[in-house]
Parts: structure tokens; C-alpha cells; sequence
């Protein structure tokens, strides 16, 4: 009988192995892995399990485990590589609830970011360990630890109710997950690539609650890091102190540091009343923060070379209308913008939503700073600013045709700016703004001045320069500018000025620069009234006048020779390719000169018409400029009417009568040898000084044509006529001697004797009787 009990316990001994290596190496069957799934399924937990193993010191482990959704079984919840079933076999054979925990030892979970989803990208948690205790309704954890993405995890606690997860931490929106899977994918890629240098960082989690009362739900989160590196940014310390309770979430803490400042931002939300509040308090230098997880083209003109300091409270309501509110202050230390260096700003910041205001703005430069405050509301923008800062060390910070203009500045001191703008938008083309602008020496084009002031008013595109004072070294500028940026037009108001011509127009118009250079004045300007209308780029708006009174004088090139005007006085018309210059009254040699003048301001079609009139001119003063002689005497009263193109004197056209009077004519070169000739026939004739000459005479091809020249002295008269080539140095004249009084009765017979011609040198001629008498 003992034989035969041995034998039945090795019988059953030897069954129990061969069942344990069957169930060690091969599994338990399907029937046994559906029996186990039913036991989940009856605490909410819906799963498959491809393997059911028994081990010899472990006890029964399930492998491969997939977890789904219980309401929708394409949805897989998570993926367990290996766990052991804690079974109450007494239970078991009671037929009963039998699983009373689940143990993890270095195990592996793998949860779906998309539960849709199951070959998508994946939360991995490994190296878990721990008990899963289960009672009814419950699922306990105890002393859960965990691997993270380099971050270790501790926890605990116990949730009632498991099943109820979807209904506690809100509804499912499968057709609205896409973006939210791609930005948890992104932040999983973000925590794959720190480093921790090291030594892994700590999270501790503790939480309690039932899920079929959400306002019972505790989870309490630290965090603690050091040595946090990505690439070449840096954290000294992270800690994080966060907390849900009364289904409201609260950010106790959250601190980080680096070498240079530090990070602080408390805050909370609440997912009922999608409420949410953050205060941030910074002083970390955040380019390198920012460089580190996204790209702000803005952010990277900045160089801060202390970090800058940030107080906000940020209040946000998250529902079907989302409001953001911002209020706090920004100040920051020396840092650099485009290359421009300052040496602190502050600033009063609120933001909400489409209304954002800036006030106390402080922006501070060693050449000055700006003051003001800033304000946009729907269709209402404002701002007034007050600056002491040079200009020209803003000019980096300018693109465009703005920085273009502005090149054309110089600002030797720092100028006092004050400017209120208004409009619906912060648009050029929609502000209206005005202002009060001082300056110390300055230039514009080149041009320097001491000092100006004016007043600025800008609307549609117009800015207004009225009034204008510009002080110079030799006077004073005063009026008004509007420059039209829409139509490139300067428009000037009755300027009044003692400036330089030359100088005054570069202001204006530098295209002008060529046109008034022919009129040069000396060290005393003349007296300008300008008023009209100027297009920039050469359209045919273009109608300028200047008034012009010259007490100190003008020099002027007038056919090659420089004639100088002690006073002078004119109008000036410019328009868009002719300058008009009329009453034109000048003193010449004595005398007046009197004018009208059209000149052309094409390049490719030069071109001018003038009258000219000279009233009592010293007569010896002309013929010593023109022909280089100065013992002719007398005065020439005249006026001339001509046409040219350019300097070109050849092209010159026109016609003209003249009157000489008490002018020693015979000292004209072209005249000089017939004094020898009348004392020949009148021993004293030729010194006699003619009471009068007088001629009409045509001008073209660098030739004077005269028909009707005539000369009448005491004792004789001359007739003349023919050409005088002035640019050749030739001549073609002939003339008739007649002498006057009790001479002339008795030549009169022999008067033809008295014909003289010439056709050799103007500057020396050689006059010859034009009738040889016959011996």
C-alpha cells in the first residue's frame, strides 16, 4: 500500500512538473488566457494577453500585454511587456474574484500617444517595478518606481473607480486629437534630447481620488533636476512643486536657474472653469532658453548683456471665446539691438486681447533717451513720445526707403523731439501726428546749420514742417515745408531766408543744385522768398518762385566774361523743365540792367531767350571786359533780345539796338586806326570825342551784323555798316567818313574819298579807302 502511494506521488509530483515545464516553456492555453482577460474585464479593465506563463520562483506571468479602451476596442490604452498575476487560489477555487495584485519587475509600458492608433508614436516607461494591488473598484499602486526619458519616477496611491478615467479628466474628441498627438509627440522628442549630466532627475508622484467623483481626485507632482544641458543651454536646477485637488490644477512652484538669474512661475487652472493664471518672474537671459526649443527671427536681433528682468501676471479664459490678459513689467540692462547699444529700457506692459498699452516706456542710450507711452484699442492707436536720443544712432534699426531718407541726415548734437500720433493702426498711411522738433547743429544733404526748430503735424501720408527756423552762420531761414510721401512732392510755404541760394536748395531739391549755379553770390546771401510747389522725381507738378533781393550783389557768366552786379533784384519761376526769370533790375557798371529770361533745365535741351536792356551803363567798364580796353569812355544805354543753348555762344541769336553817348569811340580797337585817318584829313578830328552812337544790329554764327551803324562827333559823322565775326577775330565793315561844319562844305565834293573797308583782324584791323583815286 505504501508502494502504491509513493508511486501515485510521483505519478502526481511528475504530472505537476510536466505541467509546470508545459506551462513554463509553452503557456497556458487560450482557454486560460480568456479565463484571466474575463477576470479583468470584470474590474473595467479590457485586454488581450499572448502569452500565460508560469514561473518556477515567480509564479504565473502574463507577456505582451495590450489594455484597451473598454468603450471602444480599437482604441489601445497601453502595451505592458511582462507582469505577475497575484492569485488568491482560494478564491480561484470558490469560483470568486481571484486576482489580487499585479507585480512589475523591470517591465516595460508602452502607452500609444493616439489611442486610435497602436503602431503611432509611444510613450515608453521602463525599468518599472512595483505592486499593483486590485481590489474591487480600486486600483492601488505601492511604491512604483520607473524610468522616464532619463527622469526617474516614484509612485503611489489609490484611485476608485479606475474605469471612470474618461469622464473625470473630460470627454474623448477622437476627431480633434491630430494636433494635440503631434504636439505631445514633440514634447516627448524635447525630453528625448536632454541630458541631465548624469544624475537622472527625481518625480515624485502621490495621488487618490474616485473617478466617479472628480472633486475627490488628489494628485500631487515634485519634481526635482540639476545640470539640465541641451546643446548649449544649461539650467543649474530645476524644481517643480505641482498640484491637483478640487479639480482645479496649482502650480505652487515652478524655479529654474542658470548661471546668470533665475526662473519663477506660480500659478493655477481650473478645467471647469477653463480658467487659467500664471505669475512669471524671471531674470534668466531668454535667448538661449528660446534658442533651445524654437526659432524668434526677432529675438535674435537682441544681445542682452545682463539678463533682462520680467514680472507678469498672465490670467487667461480658455472657453468657446478665449480672453488672454498680460500685466507686469519689463526692464532690462545693457543690451544691444541691430548693433545698437542701450543702456536700459522699461516698461509697464498690459495686453488683452486686441487692446495692449506700454506705459513708463524708458529707453535709455548714452546720447540721450525716449520717454512716452504707448496704446492700441480696436481702431484707436496712440502714442506720445519725448527723445533726447541722437537719431543717427538709430539708423540700424530702419530698412527700406525710411532708412534711405534718413542717410541724408546729420546730427552733430542730439536733438529734442516731442511727437503725439493717433490713428486706427500703427500704418503710415492711416496716422495722423504732430510734434515740436529742436535741433542743435545739424545737416541735411551735406548741408550744416547751428540750430533749427519747427513744428511737425503728419496725416495721410503728408508730413508738415510749419513753422520752420533754420539758424546759420550768415542768417536765418523761416517758413514752412510739406513733403508728400504719396506724390513725392515738396511743397514750400513762403520760406524766407537769408541763406546761401546754393546750400538752401539742397534742402529742397537737389536736382535744382545745377541750375542756380550760375548765379553766385559772395559772403553776403541775398534776401529769398520762396513759395511753391516741387515734385522730387521730375514730374510736371514742378512750379517753384523765388522772390530775390541781393543788397550784397551776384556774379553771373555772361558769354564767357564774368559780369558782377553790386544789387540785384528778380522773380524766379521753376517748373518742371524751364526757369523764368522776370524784372529782373540790376546796377551794372553804374548803370541798370533790365531783364527777362527763359531758360531751359533739360540736359539733353539746352536752350534760353532773354531781354536785356542796360540803361546808362559805364561804357569804358563793358569794353574793358569784353574787348580789353578801358580809354574808351562815355555811356551805352542798349537792349538786346536773344535765344542760345547753354554755354555754347556760337548758337546765340538775336537782335538789339544800341546808343553810346560822350564815348571816346576811337578807342575801340575795331575803330582805333581811322583816329589816325581824320587827323589826317583834320589835324585834331581824331581825338574827338563823339556825342552819340547808335546802331541796330543782328547776332548769329558768332557774327554782329549792323546796317545802320552811326557816329556823330563834333567836327564829324560815321556811317557804317557790315559784319564784325566777335568769335572768329575777323571783320567785313565799311564805313564813310563825313566831316561836319565849314570842313565838310569844302570836302563835300570829294566825301566818296572818304569810304574806308576792312576784312582782316578785328582785334587789329587795317582800314583802307574803299575808292583808289585815279592819278
Amino acid at each position: 500500500m505504501r508502494r502504491f502511494f509513493y508511486a501515485l506521488f510521483a505519478v502526481v509530483v511528475a504530472g505537476l512538473l510536466a505541467a509546470g515545464w508545459y506551462a513554463y516553456n509553452k503557456g497556458f492555453t487560450r482557454k486560460w488566457r480568456g479565463f484571466v482577460a474575463t477576470e479583468f474585464r470584470k474590474r473595467g479593465v479590457d485586454l488581450t494577453l499572448r502569452k500565460l506563463t508560469l514561473h518556477p520562483l515567480r509564479g504565473i506571468i502574463a507577456k505582451e500585454v495590450k489594455v484597451y479602451d473598454t468603450n471602444d476596442k480599437r482604441r489601445t490604452m497601453a502595451v505592458i511587456d511582462e507582469m505577475r498575476l497575484v492569485i488568491n487560489w482560494a478564491n480561484l477555487i470558490q469560483k470568486k474574484t481571484f486576482i489580487d495584485a499585479l507585480d512589475l519587475r523591470d517591465t516595460r509600458l508602452s502607452l500609444p500617444i493616439d489611442p486610435n492608433n497602436s503602431r503611432g508614436p509611444k510613450i515608453e516607461v521602463t525599468k518599472l517595478s512595483g505592486r499593483l494591488m486590485l481590489p474591487p473598484q480600486q486600483v492601488y499602486i505601492s511604491n512604483f518606481e520607473a524610468e522616464l526619458y532619463g527622469i526617474r519616477v516614484s509612485a503611489s496611491g489609490r484611485i476608485i473607480n479606475p474605469q471612470r478615467i474618461w469622464s473625470a479628466f473630460g470627454p474623448r474628441e477622437p476627431k480633434a486629437e491630430s494636433k494635440p498627438v503631434d504636439q505631445i509627440a514633440h514634447v516627448l522628442d524635447e525630453l528625448r534630447r536632454l541630458d541631465y549630466g548624469g544624475s537622472a532627475p527625481l518625480l515624485d508622484l502621490r495621488f487618490s481620488g474616485d473617478l466617479a467623483r472628480p472633486d475627490t481626485v488628489f494628485v500631487e507632482a515634485k519634481l526635482w533636476a540639476e545640470r539640465v544641458r541641451r546643446d548649449r543651454w544649461k539650467l543649474e536646477s530645476v524644481y517643480l512643486d505641482a498640484l491637483y485637488r478640487d479639480q482645479r490644477l496649482a502650480l505652487r512652484q515652478l524655479s529654474a536657474s542658470d548661471a546668470k538669474g533665475e526662473l519663477r512661475l506660480t500659478g493655477s487652472y481650473d478645467p471647469v472653469a477653463k480658467g487659467l493664471e500664471v505669475q512669471i518672474r524671471s531674470t534668466l537671459d531668454p535667448q538661449p532658453t528660446v534658442k533651445a526649443f524654437a526659432r524668434i527671427p526677432q529675438l535674435e536681433e537682441f544681445v542682452f548683456y545682463e539678463p533682462p528682468a520680467i514680472d507678469l501676471t498672465v490670467r487667461a479664459a480658455l472657453g468657446d471665446s478665449p480672453e488672454v490678459q498680460v500685466i507686469g513689467q519689463v526692464a532690462a540692462k545693457r543690451f544691444a539691438l541691430r548693433s545698437v547699444l542701450f543702456d536700459r529700457f522699461d516698461a509697464d506692459l498690459v495686453y488683452q486681447g486686441d487692446r495692449w498699452a506700454a506705459r513708463g516706456v524708458r529707453l535709455v542710450h548714452q546720447s540721450g533717451e525716449i520717454t512716452g507711452d504707448v496704446m492700441q484699442k480696436p481702431d484707436d492707436f496712440r502714442t506720445r513720445l519725448h527723445s533726447t536720443i541722437n537719431p543717427e544712432v538709430l539708423a540700424p534699426l530702419l530698412t527700406g526707403p525710411t532708412a534711405e531718407w534718413f542717410k541724408q541726415f546729420e546730427f552733430m548734437d542730439a536733438p529734442d523731439v516731442h511727437i503725439e500720433a493717433r490713428g486706427p493702426a500703427p500704418d503710415p498711411d492711416n496716422l495722423w501726428a504732430n510734434g515740436v522738433l529742436k535741433l542743435g547743429r545739424s545737416a541735411y544733404r551735406g548741408i550744416t546749420a547751428q540750430s533749427a526748430s519747427a513744428t511737425l503735424r503728419y496725416s495721410d501720408r503728408k508730413l508738415s514742417i510749419d513753422p520752420l527756423r533754420v539758424v546759420r552762420t550768415e542768417g536765418v531761414g523761416e517758413g514752412g515745408l510739406i513733403f508728400d510721401f504719396a506724390h513725392d512732392e515738396v511743397t514750400v510755404q513762403k520760406v524766407r531766408t537769408s541763406l546761401h541760394p546754393q546750400d538752401l536748395i539742397w534742402w529742397i531739391d537737389k536736382q535744382l543744385v545745377n541750375d542756380i549755379a550760375p548765379y553766385r553770390f559772395g559772403k553776403r546771401p541775398p534776401q529769398l522768398l520762396i513759395d511753391g510747389l516741387v515734385h522730387t522725381k521730375g514730374g510736371d507738378s514742378t512750379k517753384l518762385r523765388i522772390d530775390l533781393t541781393a543788397p550784397g550783389g551776384m556774379d553771373y557768366t555772361f558769354i564767357k566774361k564774368e559780369l558782377h552786379c553790386p544789387q540785384i533784384s528778380a522773380h524766379l519761376l521753376f517748373t518742371k523743365d524751364r526757369l523764368h526769370i522776370d524784372d529782373l533790375q540790376a546796377t551794372l557798371f553804374g548803370g541798370r540792367l533790365l531783364g527777362d529770361l527763359d531758360i531751359s533745365l533739360l540736359k539733353d535741351k539746352p536752350g534760353h531767350q532773354a531781354s536785356i536792356r542796360l540803361e546808362k551803363v559805364d561804357f569804358a567798364s563793358l569794353t574793358k571786359l569784353y574787348f580789353n580796353f578801358d580809354s574808351s569812355k562815355g555811356q551805352i544805354d542798349a537792349r538786346y533780345d536773344f535765344s542760345g543753348k547753354g554755354d555754347d555762344t556760337r548758337t546765340m541769336r538775336g537782335q538789339g539796338q544800341l546808343i553810346v553817348t560822350d564815348g571816346a569811340v576811337f578807342a575801340i580797337p575795331f575803330l582805333g586806326p581811322l583816329s589816325g585817318i581824320l587827323n589826317g584829313i583834320v589835324p585834331g578830328m581824331g581825338d574827338d570825342v563823339a556825342r552819340k552812337g547808335s546802331a541796330s544790329f543782328n547776332v548769329a554764327n558768332g557774327t554782329i551784323t549792323t546796317k545802320d551803324f552811326t557816329i556823330e562827333g563834333r567836327g564829324f559823322s560815321m556811317y557804317g555798316a557790315g559784319d564784325l565775326y566777335f568769335l572768329d577775330d575777323a571783320m567785313s565793315f565799311d564805313l564813310r567818313i563825313n566831316a561836319r561844319g565849314l570842313p565838310g562844305v569844302l570836302l563835300f565834293p570829294v566825301s566818296k574819298l572818304f569810304e574806308y573797308t576792312s576784312t582782316d583782324s578785328l582785334s587789329k584791323p587795317n582800314w583802307r579807302p574803299k575808292v583808289i583815286p585815279r592819278l
